[in-house]
């Protein structure tokens, strides 16, 4: 006899609480440690401004999909934006409503193109969701380890591979080898996916992302670039930028975009405007890799990373309680578990901000150790 649905429930509830991996949203009123607005662009008057401005001339909500009613010339203002900051105008970008729906489409699309697809084991949960959709074959590849594709292509020369990264990643700050995945795609006529989730805004010498930092071009036949507005530009929204018949397969075929509601005219306008305060003034970049590269030798002994994800690493029960001694001075530096991250590799994910002041410094000073994490 099959157990009733409450009973279901109550077993799915135990086996969370048993092993602890109920989920808590901080308390209103802590400054969060973790924040992705590294620029704090959420709060700067040029974005507030245009923001405000588009809701009074525009109203709320965008009242359909983009194929309906929500199609607000916004979104091609956006679009045409985003292209020219990231790519100087070589590929044509799609606005979702969402970091996490631009990567479900955009694998999605992928696994159409190729019967073979290469994924990180660290990459975002939306990859991971998007490759288990995905059809053909599906390898997972240690983090960062491209050898480990090359030697599997040796082995199979024939296939033609897609790769799927992030570049700055998410938990523990570190870039993926962009260089040499490029190579791999260029010598096995395949295709490099790029999450800049994290690098847009951050990584470069003007904050456009991964490729600018280690001086690779953008390559429309041999990448695809996926990106959010939520992080370093402190709005809302993601976009997928590729050659320009790809984007209008994707742009034919994407159920994350064809059947949601668009993006408010007050956030695309948010995105937009911060985008352009962004590519006027780099020096809001370069203030943040100096902010980073202080506390990345102060935690890590690393004088050379200007990420500004800084993992803390350590045992669950320590972390715990360094995350505890910040909440009792009032900031939110939560312990990263899995299956965030791997299991056994739990983690304070420490954000730097720009807008960081002397109490924040100090309270960090205080209670985070110097060099190599925390110890017990």
């Amino acid at each position: 006899m099959e157990e009733p649905i409450a009973s279901l429930i109550e077993i799915g509830y135990s086996a969370l609480e048993i092993s602890g991996r109920f989920k808590t949203m901080p308390p209103p009123g802590l400054v969060s440690l973790s924040s992705n607005d590294y620029l704090g662009l959420s709060r700067n008057p040029l974005v507030i401004d245009a923001s405000l401005r588009a809701t009074r001339n525009f109203g709320t909500g965008a009242t359909g999909s983009r194929y309906l009613s929500g199609n607000h010339p916004l979104n091609r203002e956006l679009s045409d934006a985003t292209s020219q900051f990231k790519t100087g105008g070589k590929g044509a970008a799609l606005v979702f409503t969402s970091g996490y729906h631009a990567n479900l489409a955009t694998v999605s699309l992928i696994s159409e193109l190729s019967p073979l697809i290469f994924s990180d084991s660290e990459n975002h949960a939306s990859l991971i969701d998007g490759m288990r959709n995905a059809k053909g074959r599906k390898v997972v590849y240690p983090h960062n380890e491209s050898e480990f594709i090359r030697e599997y292509l040796k082995k199979n020369p024939q296939q033609k591979p897609v790769i799927v990264t992030e570049s700055l990643f998410s938990m523990k700050g570190d870039l993926a080898p962009l260089s040499a995945l490029f190579e791999i795609v260029e010598e096995y006529d395949g295709m490099l996916v790029i999450d800049e989730a994290h690098a847009t805004g951050t990584t470069g010498i003007s904050g456009r992302g991964a490729l600018e930092a280690l001086g690779l071009p953008y390559v429309p036949e041999r990448m695809i670039l996926t990106g959010t507005y939520s992080k370093a530009l402190g709005s809302l929204g993601g976009f997928v930028i590729l050659h320009e018949k790809a984007a209008k397969i994707l742009e034919s075929t994407a159920r994350t975009l064809i059947y949601t509601t668009a993006l408010p005219p007050g956030v695309l306008a948010a995105s937009l405007e911060a985008i352009h305060v962004l590519a006027e003034n780099t020096e809001i970049v370069r203030s943040l890799q100096r902010e980073s590269r202080i506390w990345n030798a102060y935690i890590q002994d690393d004088t050379e990373s200007s990420s500004p994800i800084i993992p803390v690493m350590g045992d669950a029960p320590t972390l715990q309680s360094v995350s505890d001694n910040f909440r009792t001075q009032g900031y939110y530096l939560p312990v990263i578990t899995y299956p965030t991250v791997p299991r056994g590799e739990d983690l304070l994910r420490l954000s730097v901000n720009i807008g960081w002041d002397k109490n924040v410094r100090k309270t960090l000073e205080t209670f985070l150790p110097p060099r190599k994490g925390v110890q017990k």
